[in-house]
């Protein structure tokens, strides 16, 4: 692959969502990624959608790797890693904390292979403290790091209906595992670079939904919370979101709802008043919005410059008409599954033309030809 990563090799040896991701978003930029299975290879190859045994999910977080499996529960398994471990740049995994160890290929038996290695050990909540030894995925991180309580309704606390968690995991293991890279460039040495899913979920949600608690002492003012505007309002015909968060924004939903009149209230006089008592406005709003065809009521909203979205379904995200325009999802053919879509990138270089994404490949799909190329036979 053609992109700022070419030239660099990344052993992934992860499974499930947040490490096949993280090494994903590496392989996209040129990276090569050479995906290592254990014979029973990674359960998400049956997850999601699946046409002609071919999964959705899979491919999505898979795409534009290699694929090799070795039985690290063997000597040869053992071996055959260290080889690959040798002539990486960087390696990374996420079993639960001291199971690379006990298996003879933990950092520090990699070390001693590769000085210069980068290494990377995705966990769900670090590799101490009371929790550290659990198993861990998408939905126990939501709660402990505050997700669900954020989503609450009616002081019912929700879970977000997407592997938020996860992803956020695998988007600061992206980042993480580049910045190490960039400091061996530096210094020439490696380094173990550990990211938690609690860690990275808590540094994510801090900044907007810990006003209070990011002060020891009580504060004089705890803070207004904007998320009062963050739900959905229904049309005649479908939904939307908005929001207002300069005054003129405001000024102009109430043109395009035809209620100027709300401009006398005093409470929406200035930004700091808004920002106090939007909350008490919003059903008014929502009452606004269900007259309204979504449709007209959007072209009237973008008159006024206000922001808004209307409620895309999946379908609907395939027909729209800027995603489209942007390119943003791409077509390619899997050998066994024929046409996939995926969004194969998330950010674009200028000085790289990215090449057509590569479909995941089967397990075990290159062996041969990756331990030739270690010189492994």
């Amino acid at each position: 692959m053609s992109g700022p990563l070419s030239g660099i090799t990344i052993l992934d040896l992860t499974s499930v969502i947040s490490g096949p991701m993280a090494t994903a978003v590496l392989a996209d930029q040129g990276a090569r990624v050479i995906k290592i299975e254990n014979p029973r290879g990674d359960s998400m190859r049956m997850g999601g959608a699946v046409h002609k045994g071919v999964s959705s999910l899979f491919n999505a977080l898979n795409r534009n790797k290699e694929a090799i499996v070795l039985d690290l529960q063997t000597p040869e398994g053992v071996t055959a890693l260290k080889t690959l471990a040798e002539q990486a740049d960087i390696l990374v995994q996420n079993y639960r904390p001291g199971v690379m160890d006990r298996l003879g290929i933990g950092y520090a038996d990699l070390k001693q292979v590769n000085p210069s290695l980068v290494y990377g050990s995705i966990s769900g909540v670090g590799a101490h403290g009371p929790y550290a030894d659990r198993r861990v995925y998408d939905p126990v991180i939501q709660a402990f790091a505050g997700y669900t309580h954020a989503q609450a309704v009616d002081g019912e606390p929700n879970l977000i209906k997407m592997m938020v968690c996860d992803k956020i995991t695998a988007l600061t293991a992206a980042q993480a595992l580049s910045a190490a890279y960039i400091d061996r460039l530096k210094t020439g040495v490696g380094q173990h670079v550990e990211i938690s899913m609690l860690e990275a979920c808590l540094y994510f949600i801090w900044p907007d939904r810990f006003f209070a608690e990011s002060f020891v002492e009580p504060p004089e003012f705890p803070g207004i919370d904007i998320t009062t505007m963050y739900r959905t309002l229904a049309t005649q015909d479908g939904h939307i979101t908005l929001i207002c968060v300069q005054l003129d924004e405001f000024q102009g939903l109430t043109r395009a709802l035809n209620r100027t009149d709300w401009l006398e209230d005093p409470r929406f006089a200035d930004l700091p008043s808004m920002y106090m008592n939007f909350s008490a406005l919003v059903d008014d709003i929502a009452q606004e919005v269900k007259k309204w065809p979504t449709a007209d009521l959007s072209q009237r909203l973008v008159t006024e410059d206000v922001p808004h979205g209307i409620v895309l379904s999946e379908a609907d995200i395939l027909k729209d008409p800027q995603v489209n325009a942007a390119d943003v999802i791409e077509t390619i053919e899997h050998p066994e599954a024929g046409q996939m879509r995926i969004v194969g990138r998330n950010a674009r270089f200028s000085e790289h033309s990215p090449e057509p994404a590569r479909a995941a490949k089967s397990l075990g799909a290159d062996n041969l030809s990756i331990l030739e190329s270690f010189g492994h036979l």
